[in-house]
């Protein structure tokens, strides 16, 4: 091999990764958010093993003021009757209670899910499953071989409360810090599927 034809396919190797990376980054995006998705919800785990923690069981009264607003956090969002029917049965025992002088108790979280059918083994960071179903591939900035793929909220779904993924996922943000940070088991795995896919490139463009 002359040294020309060499200079000639590492040119082709480096238009070749060019023209490829940004499927590969995709591809690898969306495996590694994948892998996180699942360990989030089968384990309640972010980042390096730790812990999302429980649902509370703190009750929060039916009513309440805030900012000179009325706020009834347990008027809508339920998945089923069984949501209704614990507010109502709290309601209506409230009632009795004030009759009788009695503190009024009012409904935790962990009791909302479990009304709703939602599974409290740990936290889930979701209820109906719209917020990590609408992550993705949001982004590619391509600069010369470089390609940058960000991973996101799409926004693309409706919720009654009227909150963007967006919204949802600052929250998330500042309760629990980068919770979709792989762990070193993911981004190994994401390195061997890169070393792989890389290796095809030069497979196929150096013979």
């Amino acid at each position: 091999m002359t040294s020309a034809q060499f200079s000639n396919m590492v040119t082709q190797l480096a238009q070749e990764l060019v023209k490829e990376l940004p499927v590969i980054n995709e591809k690898a995006a969306m495996t590694i958010y994948s892998k996180v998705k699942n360990r989030i919800e089968s384990e309640g785990t972010i980042g390096e093993n730790k812990s999302l923690g429980q649902y509370s069981t703190n009750e929060v009264p039916l009513f309440f003021r805030k900012g000179g607003k009325t706020v009834a956090p347990f008027s809508s969002g339920g998945q089923n009757n069984g949501g209704d029917q614990l507010r109502e049965k709290v309601r209506k025992e409230n009632i009795k209670r004030r009759k009788n002088g009695e503190e009024e108790r009012g409904i935790s979280y962990k009791q909302w899910r479990e009304a709703n059918n939602r599974l409290t083994d740990h936290v889930y960071l979701s209820f109906t499953g719209t917020t990590l179903n609408d992550i993705g591939v949001v982004k590619q900035i391509i600069d010369g071989t470089k390609v940058v793929t960000i991973v996101g909220a799409k926004n693309t779904k409706t919720r009654e409360n009227g909150k963007t993924t967006s919204q949802v996922m600052n929250y998330l943000g500042d309760q629990y810090g980068d919770f979709l940070s792989p762990n070193t088991q993911e981004v190994q795995l994401i390195t061997s599927f890169y070393n792989k896919e890389i290796d095809k490139i030069i497979k196929k463009t150096i013979k």
